[in-house]
This record gives C-alpha cells, sequence and structure tokens, in this order.
C-alpha cells in the first residue's frame, strides 16, 4: 500500500526518535558492560567528550538538513531520468504485506529489488564519500573529527563533524538522478546509519561468513587503526565487496592502534571540528607556489610541501596531553554540566524547528557551545577553564532571566534552576579545593 505523505513524514520522526533511543541504550550498556568486565575501553572522558561534539553538530544540524533533503529533493523532482524521459515515477510501497495464508507475508518481488538497488547504489555513493573524505584534504578537515580519539567504541560513532554534512548530500545525487524517492532514500540511509553505529565496538569478533559481505566491526576497526598497514582502508559503510573490488581492503590481524598520526593537544569540540581546516590555511598562506597551495587543500592529507617538512614533522613528534586524574566530585560536576547543556540543547533545537526563531537561536546556540567547550577544559584540567566557568554560569543565569519575558517555559525554567545548582555546587568545589590547598601548604 503506498505511503500516505502526513504518514511518511510521521513515520520518519518517530524513526529519528527510534534511531536516537538505540544509540543512546547502545552506548549505556556498551559502558557499563565495559565496567563490569574491567576494560578500558570506554573510559568516563570519551563518554563525555563525544557526546559533547556530537550534540554541537545537532545544534548545526537543524541547518545542515535543510540543505541535505532540499539539495537531494530538488534534483530528485527536476533532474531524474524519469522526469528527461517521461517514464512513471518509483512507487513508494512496502516489499512485504501481511497475508492470512501461509507464511502469512507477501513479497513484492517488484519492490524487493528496488529496496535492494537502492541499499547497495546508496553504499556505493557512501563508499566514495568516505574514500575521498581521506583522500582529499579539505574532505578530510571535516571527517578527521570522527578519527581523532583513542578510545574506540559506541561514543565514536556519534563524533561526528558539523561541518562535513554541508557537503555529503551531493555524494548522493545518483540516487536523486535515478529517481529515487527521497522517503526511500531516508529508509537506506537510516538502514545504514544503523549499521555503522554497530559496527564501531571492541567487544564483537569476527563474524565468519558475513566478513566476506558485510563491513563488520572487525573490518572497521582497522578503518580507525593508525597502524601503517591499517590506514586508508576499510571505507564500506554496510557491504565490504567495495573494498575488495577497489583495492582499499585489508583484514584485522595486528591488534588495532587506534587514533590519528597527529595528536591533538585538546578535545574541546569546536577545535576538534576546525582545528584541521585552520592547518590547512596556515599552510596554504606559507607556500608561494599555486601548484603547492592547491595540493595542500585539494590534495592528499599527508602531502607535504619541501618549505614546511620541518614545522610538520615537529607537529608529528608532540607528545599527547597528559589527562590529570581528576576527583570523583569534579568528575560528577562534570558530567551533571554537560546533561545540563545537552538537555537545553535539545529543548532549544525543538524550540527553532517549531518557531523558526534565528534570532534567539543563534545567541542561545553559540551559549550551548562554548558551554561543551568550556566542560571539556575542565576535564583536560586546563588552568583557566575555573575562570571561564564561573563566567559562562553568570551569562547562562543571566540568559535565563531574558528568557523569563519568551514562552520558552521549560527552557527558561531547566536553565534558571540548574544554573543555580551549578552555581552552588561549583563554589562549593572551588572553596574546598583552596581549602584543601591551604591544608596542604600548612603541612609543608
Amino acid at each position: 500500500m503506498p505511503f500516505d505523505q502526513l504518514m511518511l513524514d510521521e513515520n520518519i520522526q518517530i524513526t529519528g526518535i527510534i534511531i536516537g533511543v538505540v544509540f543512546i541504550a547502545g552506548n549505556l550498556i556498551e559502558f557499563f558492560y565495559s565496567f563490569y568486565k574491567k576494560k578500558n575501553y570506554y573510559p568516563f572522558h570519551s563518554l563525555v567528550i563525544n557526546f559533547s561534539i556530537a550534540l554541537l553538530q545537532q545544534l548545526t544540524d537543524v541547518f545542515n538538513k535543510v540543505i541535505f533533503f532540499a539539495g537531494f529533493y530538488y534534483v530528485q523532482q527536476h533532474y531524474s531520468i524519469q522526469q528527461f524521459l517521461g517514464w512513471k515515477q518509483i512507487s513508494i510501497d512496502f516489499p512485504f504485506s501481511i497475508s492470512r495464508a501461509f507464511p502469512f507475508v507477501e513479497i513484492n518481488s517488484y519492490m524487493l529489488f528496488v529496496w535492494l538497488f537502492i541499499l547497495v547504489t546508496a553504499d556505493f555513493c557512501q563508499y566514495w564519500l568516505h574514500r575521498l573524505s581521506h583522500e582529499v584534504n579539505i574532505m578530510w578537515a571535516g571527517h578527521i573529527v570522527h578519527h581523532s580519539q583513542e578510545a574506540y567504541n559506541y561514543s565514536v560513532a556519534l563524533r561526528q563533524s558539523f561541518i562535513e554534512s554541508i557537503y555529503t548530500w551531493i555524494f548522493y545525487l545518483p540516487l536523486a538522478f535515478f529517481g529515487v524517492p527521497w522517503q526511500l532514500f531516508i529508509m537506506a540511509y537510516a538502514i545504514s546509519l544503523i549499521w555503522q553505529f554497530f559496527v564501531h565496538t571492541r567487544f564483537v569478533n569476527k563474524l565468519g561468513w558475513l566478513e566476506n559481505i558485510f563491513a563488520t566491526p572487525s573490518h572497521h576497526r582497522v578503518h580507525h587503526g593508525k597502524n601503517p598497514q591499517y590506514i586508508d582502508k576499510n571505507y564500506g559503510a554496510l557491504f565490504i565487496f567495495w573494498d575488495k573490488l577497489f583495492g582499499s581492503f585489508e583484514p584485522e590481524v595486528d591488534a588495532v592502534d587506534y587514533g590519528i598520526t597527529v595528536p591533538l593537544q585538546t578535545q574541546n569540540p569546536v577545535w576538534v571540528n576546525i582545528h584541521h581546516h585552520v592547518h590547512i590555511f596556515r599552510m596554504a598562506s606559507k607556500v608561494s607556489g599555486i601548484a603547492d597551495k592547491l595540493n595542500i587543500i585539494f590534495g592528499k592529507p599527508d602531502f607535504i610541501p619541501l618549505a614546511l617538512e620541518d614545522e610538520c614533522l615537529k607537529l608529528k613528534t608532540q607528545q599527547k596531553p597528559e589527562t590529570n586524574a581528576i576527583p570523583l566530585l569534579k568528575r560528577f560536576y562534570i558530567f551533571f554540566n554537560f546533561l545540563f547543556t545537552s538537555l537545553s540543547g535539545f529543548l532549544l533545537v525543538n524550540y527553532y524547528e517549531e518557531s523558526k526563531n534565528l534570532l534567539l537561536f543563534l545567541p542561545l546556540s553559540l551559549l550551548a557551545a562554548t558551554s561543551f567547550a568550556i566542560n571539556i577544559s575542565l576535564l583536560e584540567n586546563k588552568k583557566w577553564a575555573d575562570y571561564a566557568e564561573v563566567t559562562k554560569l553568570i551569562l547562562t543565569g543571566v540568559a535565563g532571566a531574558v528568557l523569563l519575558n519568551t514562552n520558552l517555559s521549560k527552557l527558561t525554567g531547566i536553565i534558571l534552576l540548574c544554573t543555580a545548582g551549578c552555581m552552588l555546587f561549583y563554589t562549593w568545589l572551588i572553596a574546598k579545593n583552596y581549602e584543601q590547598r591551604i591544608k596542604a601548604t600548612l603541612q609543608k
């Protein structure tokens, strides 16, 4: 039975909610299972950092998804094969339906073929998007966000760039050209997204014959490795046979060393998103030849002009930042602060989608992004973080007071209540830390 347009919209919203619940539940289960098994696969800082980056991406996604869907829809409506040749549009049906006769399921062979075709074609597009995101430096600048942490768990799947999704839709235009309705494209995209989430784990070993067809956790662990033999391998999202066909396949043999070859000195979510863009344009500004500038921007990420070899070598030899032990109470504060900012962000996105009020959305989004950045700085024990946190809490309280005159009652109440709690708790933490320092000084 063809979908009704309104029902499709509702089903897509429900699908989004289900995906969100699955992602959060998967992370929590793996986090506690890692703790139960006494494995250091899911450290506390990776949970807070990766979710902060993910939620920062969600704030920008209110604009990016409009570009994503509008671009695909426009091409599908105006430049598809069906439009050029006057063919019938692809119908939107389920390949399976309930039957009263055994085996109680009817299969629409034509629609089953259509769905499989869309899945395989979408995965082919994803393969080349993914591969070029590793082989073109300016695209790697967006994709590096996903690879720039040495922990490997389900939260890494949520660690996505807020810049990358501006242009990724372009790679799915072949589907639009074939006249694939955007609803079926979203179906294929959602299936791929869920599958890609579940391969980001160290707890699942090789899966037998499935290793020959699908991109499995073993294959994707290789993809995230910085071991020389693993770099730029296994791009497949749903299927692995693209890698075998195009020569980018590598099996998991040696233990995987996760992360990137040039260590980051901070996991500040804003800097994580823009650091390689800054690096690219710094390099391009320091060379004189047009060819070198273009190679730095559009060439492979490992391209280094002769004039900059020494500088890039220094970057590669940087020591990884040491993460100092954080007291339990401070960890609790950081986690509470993270939850508070996350909830405010979710309500803010929901408010914008209902009201389209940019005048309110933009400054509050900036405040939320700043809050995520400062919270990670607290996690990394940056010297300036305490002063920044106090300043942020004051600004957040002011923002909450201003919101009293708006219709954002839920968001306002949460901001004011949680800000007051944070202020009291953080003041007590600072006082307790100051008292401990005085005692330590007197003992000396």
